[in-house]
């Protein structure tokens, strides 16, 4: 998959995420917390990317909290609810903290829906603007919003290639040229409403790879226009007799998007 709250305690990366370091003296550390760092609440624009969706696994059955913040030398990050709880702080220290961040992305943890279902998830993460707020490097206070909704799409059929799990991805054969992805269009939400599909995206990852960090993995990514069912694989990128993770993900209008995915193995 990409890089790709139990109800307060699931989603532990979002619902307290504090990057810091010590402070003191090296014998005497002392963790900072969250209560050390004070957000504001009023400032100039925060006028980076200010991104928080819900991405939902179909075919596995988990689903998670995602956000994206970008800024030219941010001191701290905190992500208040519309309720007023707070959710997340960004407090890189030392040389970071005087460096400043421009950009930061997380995850959450994706527990299955046994373990902490949709409804779960909406409780903890009400609809509405959520507050980014913060300071830069020069200690300018930032506020901006990040919209958030429960309009989570189905996951796309996919119709070609013919997909297995990863235990049984052999049985999955496909010719290394000429592959075309196709996929049903995405109508609906989870709960049966109408929804506003602005893309899809489609992921083909080789899955066995001799690259220690994995910065080099053959990755074949491509968003394409919602009124596309299907994608050719490039010509080349498919080596033979090699096993592939395939992802089809529907992207919803607020920025929640839902994923299926199969595997399959380029034929010798």
């Amino acid at each position: 998959m990409r890089w790709t709250s139990t109800r307060a305690g699931a989603l532990l990366a979002v619902a307290a995420l504090v990057l810091n370091g010590c402070t003191g003296s090296k014998d005497e550390p002392t963790k900072a917390t969250a209560d050390a760092v004070t957000c504001p609440d009023e400032g100039e624009e925060f006028d980076g990317d200010t991104l928080l969706y819900i991405e939902y696994n179909e075919t596995d059955g988990d689903t998670g909290v995602h956000g994206s913040f970008g800024f030219d030398g941010l001191r701290e990050v905190c992500l208040t609810s519309p309720d007023g709880e707070q959710h997340l702080l960004v407090d890189p220290v030392g040389p970071l903290g005087d460096l400043g961040i421009n950009d930061f992305f997380f995850e959450s943890r994706e527990p299955t829906v046994d373990e902490y279902t949709l409804e779960d998830l909406k409780a903890d993460f009400p609809e509405g603007e959520f507050t980014v707020s913060g300071s830069d490097f020069e200690g300018t206070p930032r506020l901006g919003t990040a919209r958030f909704t429960h309009a989570i799409p189905r996951g796309p059929v996919i119709t070609e290639p013919a997909l297995e799990d990863e235990e049984n991805a052999s049985k999955a054969v496909v010719p290394s040229s000429g592959l075309v992805v196709t996929w049903e269009p995405v109508t609906e939400t989870v709960d049966g409403e109408p929804v506003t599909v602005t893309g899809y995206e489609v992921i083909v990852t080789q899955e066995e790879w001799d690259d220690p960090d994995s910065q080099s993995r053959p990755v074949y990514d491509v968003h394409v226009l919602p009124d596309r069912a299907e994608l050719p694989v490039a010509e080349g990128f498919l080596a033979p007799g090699t096993l592939y993770e395939l992802e089809v993900i529907a992207l919803e209008e607020s920025g929640n998007q839902t994923i299926t995915l199969g595997f399959f193995t380029t034929a010798a």
